[in-house]
């Protein structure tokens, strides 16, 4: 039976949790934010050799690079047997990339980067049908598998896949 007691202690076990997650990435402090957009940010920062934004609310971007990169970084979970969860990808005007982690019973999975030039030929080659596919995509399951089965078609448009366990770019 579910009590308000139980409830009470499982959820302050949730706190340490985050806290401790919060406190390896330097962020303890610093965040009231969802840890999984924490996290996603900070993979991504690391993966690219970028720095998050000093603001947590940063407009429009979340991660920079050396390059002058700017990556708008957001995340779909979804259950690891489906997923019942799509994404909207949206461009704005304040990023050059745009970075989706992709988490599967809430285990990082994949970090996809796409770039905001050229994003019309990502959305053709994945079939996409829908308008406005210069600033959109409305990302599936199905196009995440055709990107991963096609890493080096994708990355000669820009497109930068990464997968755990190793996060190795894929070419």
């Amino acid at each position: 039976m579910v009590t308000l007691e139980k409830v009470l202690a499982a959820y302050q076990k949730y706190i340490n949790g985050r806290n401790a997650l919060l406190d390896e990435l330097n962020l303890s402090q610093r965040s009231n934010r969802d840890p999984l957009s924490e996290f996603s940010e900070w993979l991504v920062a690391a993966l690219v050799d970028g720095k998050l934004a000093e603001s947590r609310v940063q407009k429009g971007w979340d991660v920079s690079t050396a390059s002058d990169e700017k990556i708008q970084v957001k995340y779909l979970a979804n259950p690891a047997d489906r997923w019942v969860n799509e994404h909207h990808i949206v461009i704005n005007e304040y990023m050059t990339t745009y970075a989706l982690v992709l988490y599967e019973a809430l285990l990082p999975t994949a970090v996809i980067i796409f770039p905001v030039t050229g994003l019309q030929k990502v959305g053709m080659l994945l079939g996409k049908k829908h308008g406005n596919l210069e600033t959109t995509i409305q990302f599936t399951r199905q196009n995440y598998h055709r990107i991963k089965d096609n890493p080096a078609t994708f990355a000669g448009l820009g497109v930068r896949l990464y997968l755990a366990p190793d996060w190795k770019l894929q070419e």
